[in-house]
């Protein structure tokens, strides 16, 4: 009766190990293109690489080396302007010394997001991506991710946006 039982214990833990490596592995990988994506769902934004050649990163700190926290929130409100990070490190200069990596989702799956990869809300209205719930960003420490309200589908005139981000630093 033991033997069955641990062996069952142990075919439950090995089925549950192969279930989390197979939907890892379902991820798409993070795209070599700096730009803004839209995902249908949380599952398909690509996990934050572990390596990146040419860089480094280390958590809880920008490219400069300086504290800030890798995950967090931002309200838009519908009818504004972009919103972007607040005091996010973006520079005007030195555009190849980091890169940032950002994840992101609606707090309500009734509004829609735009988002950008931009240096400015000028540049952010150029470069939009299409609405989503979800999504994924990259650009250069010279740029920042701008988020918008849409649309609504309930009436809501505000929506949080939750996100995890990754500083990369220039590396030999």
């Amino acid at each position: 009766m033991r033997i069955k039982m641990r062996s069952t214990i142990i075919l439950i833990a090995v089925l549950f190990l192969l279930g989390a490596a197979q939907s890892q592995q379902s991820r798409p990988e993070w795209p070599k293109q700096l730009a803004a994506y839209v995902a249908t769902s949380s599952e398909t934004i690509p996990l934050f690489p572990h390596a990146w050649s040419s860089f480094r990163s280390e958590d809880g700190k920008d490219f400069w080396d300086k504290p800030f926290s890798n995950k967090g929130t931002v309200r838009v409100f519908q009818g504004k302007d972009w919103d972007g990070i607040w005091k996010f490190p973006n520079t005007m200069n030195g555009c190849s010394a980091g890169v940032f990596m950002i994840r992101w989702r609606s707090a309500d799956p009734n509004v829609r997001i735009q988002t950008s990869v931009a240096n400015n809300a000028a540049v952010a209205s150029r470069a939009q991506t299409k609405p989503g719930i979800f999504g994924y960003m990259s650009g250069t420490n010279c740029d920042q991710p701008m988020f918008k309200f849409v649309e609504s589908r309930d009436g809501a005139t505000l929506v949080d946006v939750y996100y995890e981000l990754k500083f990369w630093q220039a590396a030999p």
